[in-house]
């Protein structure tokens, strides 16, 4: 067995942008204080005055290429305003706007696999079509830690960037079914018979480049699924237009970006 990459609670994707970065987003994992469950949170980065949209549906249609409708519109303000909650449980749900312990920006949850299905697999995608107007870095990236920075290189050609979330118990096993990248977030909770790893790769589609600046974030059908049938999906953008539709997402594609 190969060395395990050393531990990681939470990672910021960041890209780089002439002499500086441009902030992505960041994920991190967090242990439940009141029950056996606990969440992957995923927040995209923006600038304030943008739009954050929202979608849930529990049967997203089969395909490669899913249309998706925002569902409600908020400002965003500040980071964690835009946030998708992938659960271990199997519910996922987005927050579009401020929430705290208030559960009123939040779109209907819906449930997939849990996060540690023996499955493991592709759970969730991030992406990107330029950096403009994205955020730069407000503190020191880090390398090392259990809060790290990860620099997904943005390639000049790509119509659109795609950071890809994979989960399963076998680090080496991951790597060579789905050419990831040595960096994991391990995650453990009461309820886990065994630590969770989460993988990542990066994508690239390439062309003419169409889509506005933004962010997007896309998960929900858990570990497994196969877009053969219809799966249960949520989906946020951020975006500078508040009248912007985000890209025709292809959840379970493993074979191009996951979102085109």
């Amino acid at each position: 067995m190969t060395p395990q990459a050393p531990i990681i609670k939470s990672i910021r994707i960041v890209s780089p942008r002439g002499t500086a970065n441009a902030r992505i987003a960041q994920i991190r994992w967090a242990n439940s204080a009141d029950s056996d469950d606990a969440s992957l949170y995923i927040k995209p980065y923006g600038q304030a005055g943008w739009t954050i949209h929202g979608h849930s549906s529990a049967a997203l249609p089969p395909g490669e290429r899913v249309t998706l409708i925002s569902q409600r519109q908020h400002p965003y303000r500040r980071h964690g305003d835009a946030q998708l909650s992938l659960h271990h449980s199997g519910q996922s749900h987005v927050y579009v706007g401020p929430h705290g312990t208030s559960t009123a920006s939040r779109l209907t949850p819906v449930a997939g696999a849990p996060l540690d299905d023996p499955a493991g697999g592709h759970i969730a995608t991030i992406s990107w079509a330029t950096l403009d107007e994205l955020p730069a870095p407000d503190v020191a990236l880090k390398a090392s830690g259990p809060n790290i920075d990860l620099i997904a290189p943005t390639a000049a050609d790509a119509t659109r960037t795609s950071f890809q979330l994979y989960t399963g118990t076998d680090p080496d096993l991951m790597r060579q079914r789905h050419q990831l990248g040595e960096r994991f977030l391990q995650v453990e909770c009461a309820g886990m018979a065994a630590a969770l790893y989460v993988g990542f790769r990066l994508t690239a589609q390439r062309g003419t480049r169409t889509d506005s600046p933004g962010v997007t974030v896309l998960g929900g059908w858990g570990p497994g699924a196969q877009q053969t049938s219809s799966i249960p999906g949520v989906a946020l953008w951020l975006a500078p237009d508040a009248a912007a539709s985000p890209p025709p997402a292809g959840p379970t594609n493993q074979d191009a970006a996951h979102i085109q």
